[in-house]
C-alpha cells in the first residue's frame, strides 16, 4: 500500500474518531441539558400547585385535589400525567383516564429534593418530577412532562453543539490534509529522485524543504546522489580498462587457438572430471571424430584414455586407432598429458603419430628375428646332418642286436639304447620343426572350427592317453563358420600342443571348455580347462624352449614354444592366464584376413 493511501486511510480513521467522539460528547451535553431543563420545569410547576394541594389532604377532600390536578394537566399541554400520593403511600388523585399504572407506586421516589427519572410509553419518552408534597409529613407529587416540549426550550443549544461539532471536524479535517501535503510532497520528491538515480542520472540532487527528519533524509539522499556519482565514474574508467585488456586477451587467444589448431600433434583439453573442453584439427584427423563431436563428452566415452592420466612422470602411453568407420589405416599414437591449471584442475592431452617410428622398429625387430632364425636354422640342419648319421647306424646295430640277443637282461637294456636313440631323433626332429615355423608359409582360408574339431580327435586317439574318461569336452561354436587366412598344417599343431596340454593337467577328470569368438579384425579361440593350474613364478618361462614341468612324463618342453612360432608367423599371438588350483585360460589370436 502507497504512503499517501496509508495517510488517506489515517484520515478516514481520524474523522471516525474524532465524529465519534464529538458524537458522544454532544448527546451526553443534550442528556445533561433535557434533563436539567425537565428537572426545572417540573420542579416550578409542580411547587405552585404542590402548595394548592397541601390543605385539601391534610383534610383528605379527595374531589377539591383531583379537580385541581385535571384544571394543571389542561392549562399545561407539556403536562402527560400528574399523580398524587398520601404521605401513608396511597393515591389520592391522578389523570390516568384508563386507570392509574400500579408500576408507578413505588417509581422515582423523591428525597429531600425533587428527583427526575425518564420513563418509556407507548406515547414516547416520559420525564417524570417528583417532589415531596408535605416536607414533615411526606406524600409525593408527581408530574409526567412530555420530552418534545423540553426539546423544544433547549433546541437552540442542541443545534449550538452540533455546529460546534461539525466545525470541529471540519477544521480536523483540513489540518489533517495540510499535515498530509507537508508529509507527502517531500517523499514523492523522494521518490522521483530515486527513480532518477535507477534511470542513471546520478546528478540529481532534492530540494531541503525542512530542518525535520524529512529534511534530514533528503541531505542522506543527497550525499548518497554525490558517492554514487564517484563512484559511478571510478566504475566507467574500469569499465573501459577492462575493454581494452579484453580486447588484447582476445586477440592473443585468437593466435593461440589458430596456432594450437594448426599444429601437427593432436590437442585436447580436459576438464576437471575428463570432460572435453577443446578438440583441435588434428585429433580430429587422427581420430576421425569431428570437434563438435567431442567437446562436452567424457573423455573415456570417445576414446580409450583413462580419464585420470599419471600427469606427474609424464609417461607416453601409446595407442592403436582406426576412424570410428573402420577405414583407412592404423595410427599409433603416443600420448603425453599435462596439467594446465592447479586451480581448475584442467589438462592437456596431447597425441603424436608415431606410426612410422613404431613400423620402423618392428620391421627391425622381424628383421632381426629372422636373422637369428636362418641361422638357427642352418646350425640346427648341420647339427642334425652330422647326429642323424651316427644315431641312424646306433639304431640299426641296436634293432640287429636285439633280434639276436635271447638273454633277457640284455636285451631290456638293448631296449633301453633304442628308447634313448628315438628321444634323441624327436629331439633333433622338434628342432628342426621348430626353425621350419618362422619360415615363409602358404596361407589359405582355413575354417578354424575344422582346424580345432580334427586336433581334439587326434589328441583322443593317439597323443593323449592319460586323461580321464571323465573329462568333459564342450564346445561353444559353430562348425564351417570361422575363417582365418593361415597354415592348416601348422593350425593343427598349434591346437594339439595347447589341448594336449589341458589334458594332461586334469588327469582326475574335469572340464575343457572351447569357445570362438570373432570381432572386425581377429578371431579369438579361447581353450579352458579346471585343471591344477600354472604357478606364477612359471607363467613368463612358458614359452621358452625345453622349459617344461612335464620331464617325468617325457615331455621336451617345445611344444608351447612352436605353437607360439606358429601363430606369430601367422601375425597372432598366444595369451595365457591361469590361477594354481583354479585352471588355466589360453586364447588365440589369429588375424582373419592376410596381413
Amino acid at each position: 500500500m502507497m504512503l499517501k493511501h496509508k495517510l488517506a486511510l489515517l484520515f478516514v480513521i481520524f474523522l471516525l474518531v474524532f465524529g465519534s467522539l464529538n458524537v458522544y460528547v454532544t448527546w451526553r451535553e443534550v442528556s445533561k441539558t433535557i434533563t436539567t431543563e425537565a428537572l426545572r420545569l417540573g420542579e416550578n410547576m409542580g411547587y405552585f400547585l404542590s402548595q394548592s394541594l397541601v390543605e385539601d389532604v391534610l383534610q383528605n377532600n379527595i374531589l377539591t385535589a383531583q379537580n385541581k390536578i385535571d384544571d394543571f394537566k389542561k392549562s399545561n399541554p407539556s403536562v402527560t400525567y400528574v399523580y398524587v400520593l398520601g404521605p401513608d403511600g396511597k393515591l389520592l388523585a391522578h389523570t390516568f383516564s384508563d386507570g392509574f399504572p400500579r408500576r408507578l407506586l413505588d417509581f422515582n421516589e423523591p428525597s429531600k429534593s425533587p428527583s427526575i427519572q425518564p420513563l418509556l410509553t407507548q406515547e414516547g419518552k416520559i420525564y417524570d418530577v417528583s417532589l415531596v408534597l408535605i416536607p414533615a409529613m411526606g406524600g409525593e407529587l408527581h408530574i409526567g412532562l412530555r420530552e418534545e416540549s423540553i426539546l423544544e426550550a433547549v433546541k437552540s443549544t442542541i443545534l449550538h453543539m452540533t455546529l460546534f461539532g461539525i466545525i470541529s471536524v471540519g477544521v480536523g479535517g483540513v489540518l489533517v490534509l495540510l499535515s498530509m501535503g507537508a508529509v507527502l510532497r517531500p517523499i514523492k520528491e523522494l521518490e522521483n529522485g530515486i527513480r532518477k538515480i535507477m534511470g542513471g542520472d546520478y546528478g540529481h540532487r532534492l530540494p531541503i524543504l525542512s530542518d525535520d527528519e524529512l529534511g534530514a533524509l533528503s541531505r542522506a539522499f543527497n550525499k548518497m546522489s554525490e558517492e554514487l556519482e564517484i563512484r559511478n565514474r571510478q566504475i566507467q574508467e574500469y569499465i573501459n580498462k577492462l575493454k581494452v585488456t579484453y580486447s588484447k586477451l582476445k586477440r592473443t587467444a585468437e593466435r593461440h587457438k589458430a596456432l594450437i589448431t594448426s599444429v601437427g600433434d593432436g590437442i585436447i583439453t580436459l576438464s576437471k572430471d575428463g570432460r572435453i573442453l577443446f578438440w583441435n584439427r588434428s585429433a580430429e584427423e587422427f581420430t576421425g571424430i569431428k570437434g563438435s563431436e567431442a567437446v562436452g563428452k567424457h573423455i573415456e566415452e570417445v576414446l580409450r584414455i583413462p580419464a585420470k592420466m599419471d600427469v606427474e612422470d609424464n609417461l607416453g602411453v601409446e595407442l592403436s586407432l582406426q576412424d570410428k568407420k573402420g577405414k583407412g589405416a592404423k595410427r599409433v599414437l603416443r600420448i603425453f598429458a599435462r596439467k594446465l591449471s592447479n586451480e581448475s584442475g584442467e589438462r592437456m592431452i596431447i597425441l603424436r603419430d608415431v606410426t612410422d617410428e613404431v613400423v620402423k622398429e618392428e620391421l627391425n625387430k622381424k628383421l632381426s628375428y629372422y636373422e637369428q632364425l636362418i641361422t638357427f636354422g642352418q646350425l640346427a640342419a648341420s647339427v642334425a646332418h652330422e647326429v642323424n648319421t651316427p644315431l641312424a647306424a646306433i639304431m640299426l646295430s641296436a634293432e640287429l642286436l636285439l633280434l639276436e640277443c635271447k638273454d633277457e637282461e640284455t636285451k631290456t637294456r638293448v631296449k633301453e639304447i633304442i628308447s634313448k636313440v628315438e628321444t634323441c631323433k624327436q629331439r633333433i626332429d622338434n628342432i628342426l620343426k621348430l626353425a621350419r615355423t618362422n619360415q615363409a608359409i602358404e596361407r589359405k582360408l582355413v575354417d578354424l572350427a575344422e582346424v580345432i574339431d580334427d586336433s581334439i580327435k587326434q589328441c583322443q586317439e593317439g597323443k593323449c592317453i592319460m586323461y580321464s574318461d571323465s573329462t568333459q569336452i564342450l564346445k561353444r561354436y559353430e562348425y564351417g563358420r570361422h575363417f582365418v587366412f593361415g597354415d592348416p598344417v601348422g593350425l593343427r599343431e598349434v591346437f594339439e600342443n595347447v589341448i594336449l596340454n589341458a589334458l594332461q593337467a586334469m588327469k582326475d577328470g574335469g572340464k575343457l571348455e572351447i569357445e570362438i569368438i570373432e570381432d572386425r579384425e581377429f578371431t579369438y579361440a579361447k581353450i579352458s580347462d579346471t585343471g591344477m593350474g600354472i604357478p606364477e613364478e612359471y607363467l613368463g618361462r612358458i614359452f621358452e624352449p625345453f622349459f617344461t614341468t612335464k620331464k617325468k612324463e617325457g615331455c621336451l618342453g617345445l611344444g608351447l614354444k612352436i605353437a607360439n612360432a606358429i601363430v606369430k608367423a601367422h601375425g597372432g599371438e598366444i595369451l595365457v592366464e591361469s590361477k594354481v588350483g583354479a585352471g588355466t585360460v589360453v586364447t588365440i589370436k589369429l588375424p582373419r584376413r592376410y596381413l
